[in-house]
């Protein structure tokens, strides 16, 4: 079993709706054959309070990212062409995924999930080798980013590899869903609503341990709607 991670560009001539229209009810059709798990995650006008969120070393960025799972890229790879009829620009990633905050996922299916998707793209620091960069985010980080933020699903995906020779070159992806109060309420974000005192010390604790391992200045933070479809 192979998950895929595909990062979209819309066409300049495609408007939002018929980009969403596109992946969320005309695509799955395309797969249902061959994908097991088929999730979008899109930029659109019901994350616009999210905006201040956005972090993009490589921009634009992009207006969607659809995850999927294949038994094999190998007899996957004519069918995901799909994606090229109304994207600009593709580039994707085979990843390894760990779940580390699940949720019934039943309720979410053919839907738009609650809150808001954020989905970040990690480069790891030149200076930093690989074992130490995820041991500090598994051993490390992972339980800080549990405890101070308001987080309800939380999935860690490792790039095994590029399958683009221009894509950049991204160490991990994460997925994480938020209440929606928290695309503008940095309180409700870093679960310390109503509590000042709590959001300095959640959001101290969290930027201290992200900066032994996050280059900022290669980095993207998308905040999206996300659609469970199969």
């Amino acid at each position: 079993m192979e998950k895929i991670a595909i990062q979209l560009w819309k066409k300049n001539d495609i408007d939002e709706d018929e980009f969403k229209n596109f992946l969320v009810k005309k695509v799955p059709s395309s797969l249902a054959d061959i994908a097991s798990n088929y999730q979008v995650n899109i930029v659109d006008k019901d994350v616009q309070d999210a905006s201040v969120l956005i972090q993009s070393s490589y921009p634009p960025s992009p207006d969607a990212i659809v995850f999927l799972k294949v038994k094999s890229l190998f007899h996957a790879e004519r069918e995901l062409k799909v994606f090229e009829s109304i994207s600009k620009k593709v580039l994707s990633y085979i990843v390894s995924e760990s779940k580390i905050i699940e949720a019934d996922e039943s309720k979410n299916l053919n839907k738009r999930t609650e809150g808001f998707s954020q989905i970040v793209f990690l480069e790891k620091p030149k200076e930093m080798d690989r074992f130490s960069w995820f041991d500090h985010w598994t051993h490390h980080h992972t339980e800080i980013a549990i405890e101070t933020q308001s987080n309800f699903l939380y999935t860690q995906n490792t790039v095994v590899r590029n399958l683009q020779k221009e894509s950049p070159n991204f160490i991990a992806i994460i997925e994480e869903c938020f209440p929606k109060g928290a695309m503008s309420d940095p309180e409700e974000f870093y679960a310390a609503k109503g509590n000042k005192e709590l959001l300095e010390k959640n959001l101290g604790i969290m930027m201290a341990s992200c900066e032994k391992f996050i280059d900022f200045s290669k980095i993207e933070v998308i905040p999206t709607s996300r659609y469970l479809v199969i």
